[in-house]
């Protein structure tokens, strides 16, 4: 039984590559693929792939929202991350989001494919904890702060780290000024900041800026 897959990474070659690496597999079969979040959600619901591999870093719409968004769509998605992040941060934000396996863009070819198959079945792979890691990192979860936030709240989340206004905010995702305003303070209050400045400290911290 072949793998549909869909590919969504911003650089050229890199999808190119994968797309070769897959393509070698008579068992995988890439259906899709695209450079951005948004297309990434427009491309799944349309084609229904069985596996989506996705970067976090896009433009656009970063990984983390559209997997947010593809998710509240498609629960069913099955999503495996390719990053270049091995910090524990960024494995946990995305497991937290919805994501059943990460993999590393340093992994060979074989230990992809392999993952690609574990994850079509429904099993999680993510990558070994680092013996060298920060001991206080082992013994204490990380805690992911959007994990706290509504579905909304946490589309507006990542446009105020990215520098947006509460105007521009309020364009891009078809609300009222009023609404944006009322959103932008419920997550300063849910995550006991005061400014957009502190709140992207604490996404920087939670390694959840691109």
């Amino acid at each position: 039984m072949s793998i549909s897959i869909v590919i969504a990474d911003d650089h050229v070659l890199m999808r190119q590559g994968l797309i070769q690496v897959l393509s070698a597999e008579k068992d995988i079969n890439v259906i899709g693929q695209c450079g951005d979040g948004i297309e990434l959600i427009k491309q799944v619901l349309k084609l229904s792939p069985d596996v989506v591999i996705m970067d976090i870093s896009m433009p656009r719409m970063s990984g983390l929202v559209a997997i947010d968004k593809l998710l509240a769509q498609r629960p069913q998605s099955r999503i495996l991350v390719l990053s270049m992040h091995d910090e524990l941060e960024y494995v946990e934000a995305m497991r937290d989001a919805g994501a059943i396996g990460y993999v590393l863009k340093e992994t060979s070819s074989e230990e992809l494919i392999d993952a690609i198959k574990l994850v079509a079945e429904g099993k999680s792979v993510f990558p070994a904890q680092k013996k060298e890691q920060d001991p206080l990192a082992i013994q204490i979860k990380y805690i992911n702060p959007i994990t706290i936030l509504t579905r909304r709240e946490r589309e507006v989340f990542f446009l105020v780290t990215a520098g947006n206004t509460s105007k521009k905010i309020a364009e891009l995702l078809d609300m009222s000024l009023k609404t944006a305003e009322n959103h932008r303070g419920n997550i300063y209050k849910k995550l006991h900041v005061s400014s957009s400045a502190e709140l992207i400290r604490l996404a920087g911290k939670a390694g959840l800026l691109e």
